[in-house]
C-alpha cells in the first residue's frame, strides 16, 4: 500500500525540499523498524500475552497515521509513517506470526496461506481506497480515516485471538544467537534477505513505474491493487501446494518464477497496460516469502525453535528493508525506460534468492518433503 503514497509523494511537492531517497526511507523504515523491534516485541508478548501485545501494536499504527496527517516536513513523516508505524507493525506481526502454525499439525501451510492471504485483500482494499481518498479529500484526511479504520479493526481482532497451549515445548527466547552456527539458518537468511530486496523493489515501484511510463495515478493504484489481490488469492494456493509437495520445494519454485516473470513480463511488456496488469495479477510469486516464511521456519527448524528463528531472522531483515527501496530509487532514471535498472535488479535478487532456497531444498528435501510438512 505504501506504493500508492510513494507515487503521490514523487508526483507532488507536498513536502518541499524532500528527495525521492528520503521518501524511500519512509517506506523502508516502516519495515526495518518492525524487524528491529521483533525481539523486544517477543519479550513484551511473554510479559503481557497475545491480546494486549496486539492492542499495543494497534495503538502505535493508528497513532502513526494520525501523526502523518499533521506532518509538515519530511522528518515528521519519517518519524510517523516510518518509525512509529514500523513499531506497531512489528509488535503485531511478532505476536501473531507463529500463531496459525501452532494450531495446525496437518494442512499447516494451507491454514497459514489463508490467514496471510488477508493481507493481500487488505492491501487491495487500501490501495484503491487510499488513492480515491487522496484524490478527493487530500493526503491528511486519508491518513486520519485510515487511522480510525486500523484502530477499530486491530483492537476488535485482538479480542478474538487465542494462543494454543500445546504439548510440544516451544521456546520463547527472543535472542538465540546459537542459530548463527547453523548452516541452514544462513541459507534461510540468504533466501529471506534476497527475496526482500526483490519484493520491496517491486511492490513499492509498481505504481510509480506505471505513472512514469504514461499511465494515470488511478491506473497505477489499480496495478498495485491487482498485485495485492493476487497475494490474497494466491497465498492459500501456495499453502495448499506447500502441504502437498513440501513448503521448501514450492517456495523455491515460486521464487524462481518471480525472477522469470520480472524479466520477461515486467521488463518486456511493462509499457503495455495489459501486460503490466498481468504482472500485477501474478504478485503471489514476488510476495511468496510472506506466504511461506512462518511455515518455512517450522519446517526447517521445528516448532520448538520457531519463535527464536522468527525473532532473530526478522531482526536481521531490518537492513535489507531499510535500504531496498532506496537502492531501487537510486537506480531509477528519467524517461520511459527509467525503471529498467530497477527491473533487472529485482529479477537478479529473485535469482539469487532461488539459489539459497534450492540449497535448502537439496539439503532438507528428504527430511521435509510432502509428509513431513503435513
Amino acid at each position: 500500500m505504501f506504493g500508492v503514497f510513494l507515487a503521490f509523494y514523487l508526483a507532488h511537492d507536498h513536502f518541499p525540499g524532500a528527495t525521492p531517497l528520503q521518501f524511500a526511507f519512509v517506506g523502508g523504515l516502516s519495515f526495518s523498524v518492525a524487524f528491529i523491534i521483533s525481539p523486544f516485541a517477543t519479550i513484551l508478548f511473554n510479559k503481557v500475552g497475545l491480546r494486549v501485545t496486539v492492542i499495543i501494536g494497534g495503538l502505535f499504527i493508528s497513532g502513526a497515521y494520525i501523526g502523518a496527517s499533521f506532518a509538515k516536513t519530511i522528518w515528521e513523516l519519517i518519524l510517523s509513517q516510518g518509525v512509529c508505524y514500523g513499531l506497531g507493525m512489528g509488535i503485531c506481526y511478532t505476536a501473531t506470526a507463529g500463531l496459525i502454525a501452532k494450531w495446525f499439525k496437518k494442512r499447516r501451510a494451507l491454514a497459514n496461506g489463508i490467514a496471510t492471504g488477508g493481507t493481500g485483500f487488505g492491501g487491495l482494499t487500501y490501495s484503491l481506497a487510499a488513492n480515491a481518498m487522496i484524490q478527493r479529500m487530500g493526503i491528511a484526511w486519508t491518513f486520519r480515516i485510515m487511522a480510525i479504520i486500523c484502530f477499530v479493526v486491530l483492537i476488535t481482532s485482538a479480542l478474538f485471538l487465542k494462543e494454543r497451549n500445546q504439548g510440544t515445548k516451544i521456546s520463547a527466547t527472543a535472542f538465540d544467537f546459537k542459530l548463527f552456527k547453523l548452516p541452514d539458518f544462513w541459507l534461510f537468511l540468504g533466501w529471506a534477505w534476497l527475496s526482500s530486496f526483490g519484493y520491496v523493489a517491486v511492490v513499492f515501484s509498481l505504481s510509480a513505474y506505471a505513472q512514469q511510463v504514461g499511465f494515470s495515478a488511478q491506473q497505477g493504484s489499480l496495478v498495485s491493487a491487482m498485485f495485492n489481490l493476487s497475494t490474497g488469492i494466491g497465498r492459500p494456493i501456495v499453502g495448499f501446494m506447500g502441504d502437498r509437495f513440501g513448503t521448501i520445494r514450492v517456495t523455491t519454485l515460486g521464487t524462481f518464477i518471480s525472477a522469470l516473470f520480472t524479466f520477461f513480463i515486467w521488463i518486456f511488456g511493462g509499457k503495455s497496460y495489459g501486460a503490466l496488469m498481468v504482472y500485477g495479477l501474478l504478485g503471489m510469486f514476488p510476495s511468496i516469502m510472506w506466504a511461506t516464511f512462518a511455515v518455512m521456519t517450522a519446517s526447517i527448524f521445528g516448532l520448538e525453535k520457531m519463535q527464536p528463528v522468527i525473532s532473530l531472522s526478522t531482526l536481521t531483515l531490518a537492513l535489507p528493508y531499510t535500504f531496498a527501496e532506496a537502492i531501487a530509487l537510486s537506480l531509477k532514471k528519467p524517461g520511459r525506460d527509467g525503471f529498467l535498472d530497477v527491473q533487472v535488479y529485482s529479477g537478479a535478487m529473485f535469482v539469487a534468492a532461488t539459489i539459497c532456497s534450492l540449497a535448502l531444498t537439496i539439503k532438507k528435501g528428504e527430511l521435509y518433503g510432502r509428509k513431513k510438512d503435513d
